[in-house]
C-alpha cells in the first residue's frame, strides 16, 4: 500500500510497504483524510523533535508518520472488536488508558504506521465513529486535534465573570476559542501577531482581537485577564500574556523553548498550569462539540492536497497562507 516516509530532513519518498493484520482489539480504516499537524510535521520536516528530546528524531522516520488527525471507513476488524463495526465512518481520537500509541495493547512493543498511509491499523477504543454524512471527511479529521483542545477546556473549568484571552489564533487557538465560549466568561479575547488571523477570531465568537505590539497592546493592564490559555508556543507569547494575567495561565501549547516568567506574576497570583489531565483526552466530548457545531471548523480546513504533494503543503503552513491541509491518499 501507499504511504508517505520522511527519509531525511527535508526529503520525502512516496513508498510501497505492506498492509497490518490486524490484532484481536484492532480495526483497520482505509484513510480518506490525514490533516496536518503544523507544529509536529515541520519540526520533523526540519529535523528538531518536537518534544526536545536528543536523538530525535530518527531517520528515515516511520512510516507515515508523524500523521495522526486522520478519518475514513472501517474496512476490517479484529476478533475481539465489539465496539467498531466493518464500515463505520470513524475518526482517530487519541489512546485511552492501558494503549500504547501506534499499537495496541495486544502487542505493546509492535509498530504500526502513522496516518500518512492508505491503510491504518490502530486499537478500537482510540477511534469515535460518527453518523454518516454528519460530517465530512475533513471535519471529521479534526477530532485528534480537538480532543486535545478539549483536554484545555476541561482543565479551564468554569469561566462565569471571567476575563479571557487566548493566545495563538492557528487551528488549536481558534478551536479553544469557540470552545470556551459556553462556559460564561465575560470577555472573550484572541491575541495574535496575524491581522488576518484576529479577524477570524472575531467572526468565530472573540469579543475583540490584539496585536501584540500594536497601540491596544500597549495600552493593555497587568490584570487585564483573569485567564490566559496559550496556543501558541512561543515564547514571547507566553511571556506578553504573563504580563497581562492576574489569575492563571493555562498552557495548551508545546513551548518551543523555555520561557521567562516576570516576577509582577508572582505579585499578581498567577498560577501556570499544563493541559494534560491523568483522566486523559475527553475524546467524546470532543465530537460532541463538532456535531453540535459549537466548534466549526470548516474556516480552518483551508487546503486540500494529495499526498504527493506533501512538501507543497508543509510551505503553505510554514509561510502562514495555510491553517489547515488535508492530505489525500488518493487510490
Amino acid at each position: 500500500m501507499k504511504g508517505l516516509q520522511i527519509t531525511a530532513p527535508g526529503h520525502f519518498q512516496i513508498v510501497d510497504v505492506p498492509e497490518l493484520e490486524p490484532f484481536p482489539d484492532e480495526v483497520v480504516i482505509r484513510i480518506e483524510v490525514c490533516n496536518s499537524c503544523t507544529h509536529w510535521d515541520l519540526t520533523v520536516w526540519d529535523g528538531i523533535d518536537i518534544f526536545g528530546r536528543k536523538g530525535h528524531p530518527e531517520y528515515p522516520y516511520y512510516v507515515g508518520g508523524p500523521g495522526h488527525e486522520l478519518s475514513g471507513t472501517v474496512v476490517a476488524t479484529g476478533s475481539d472488536v465489539s465496539t467498531i463495526a466493518i464500515g463505520d465512518h470513524v475518526a482517530l481520537w487519541g489512546n485511552p488508558p492501558g494503549v500504547k500509541p501506534l499499537r495496541s495493547s495486544s502487542n505493546p512493543g509492535a509498530r504500526a504506521y502513522g496516518g500518512y498511509v492508505k491503510y491504518f491499523v490502530t486499537h478500537e477504543r482510540s477511534v469515535l465513529a460518527f453518523p454518516k454524512g454528519a460530517l465530512n471527511w475533513r471535519e471529521m479529521g479534526m477530532l485528534e486535534m480537538l480532543s486535545c483542545v478539549a483536554q484545555g477546556v476541561v482543565v479551564a473549568g468554569d469561566l462565569t465573570g471571567q476575563r479571557v484571552a487566548v493566545s495563538g489564533m492557528g487551528p488549536a487557538g481558534l478551536m479553544m476559542l469557540q470552545a470556551l465560549k459556553s462556559h460564561g466568561p465575560d470577555e472573550l479575547t484572541a491575541i495574535d501577531v496575524d491581522p488576518s488571523r484576529c479577524d477570524l477570531a472575531l467572526s468565530l465568537g472573540a469579543d475583540r482581537a490584539v496585536k501584540p505590539g500594536s497601540p491596544e497592546w500597549n495600552t493593555l493592564k497587568e490584570s487585564e485577564f483573569t485567564v490566559t490559555v496559550d496556543c501558541s508556543g512561543v515564547p514571547a507569547a507566553i511571556e506578553g500574556a504573563l504580563e497581562h494575567t492576574a489569575g492563571r495561565l493555562i498552557i495548551f501549547s508545546v513551548p518551543e523553548r523555555d520561557f521567562r516568567v516576570p516576577h509582577t506574576s508572582r505579585l499578581r497570583g498567577t498560577s501556570i498550569e499544563y493541559t494534560r489531565t491523568p483522566a486523559g483526552r475527553p475524546g467524546r466530548y470532543a465530537r460532541e462539540l463538532l456535531l453540535s457545531g459549537q466548534v466549526n471548523v470548516k474556516p480552518l480546513l483551508t487546503h486540500e492536497l494529495p499526498i504527493e504533494q506533501f512538501e507543497d503543503g508543509l510551505g503553505l503552513l510554514r509561510r502562514r497562507e495555510a491553517l489547515k491541509v488535508s492530505f489525500t491518499m488518493g487510490d
